[in-house]
């Protein structure tokens, strides 16, 4: 279960940092009057991916509880 956790954590640290940038490309592309579109769809696939993340961790969590359900 640790890897799970370790790799859900992992994504979600990995999608906040994707978020950070897009967020700062779009400011920045906003400020120059440039289209801020790519950034918008990476924003968006960052916020999936932390999403995704956050489930895997949820399930990793339900399956821990179950199986220290089922051992005691």
């Amino acid at each position: 279960m640790n890897i799970a956790f370790n790799t859900a954590a992992t994504g979600m640290m990995a999608a906040q940092s994707h978020a950070g940038d897009a967020a700062r490309e779009a400011v920045n592309n906003a400020a120059k009057g440039e289209d801020i579109i790519q950034a918008a769809v990476a924003l968006k696939k960052a916020e999936a991916a932390h999403s995704a993340s956050a489930m895997t961790a949820r399930i990793a969590s339900d399956m821990a509880d179950t199986l220290l359900d089922i051992t005691v």
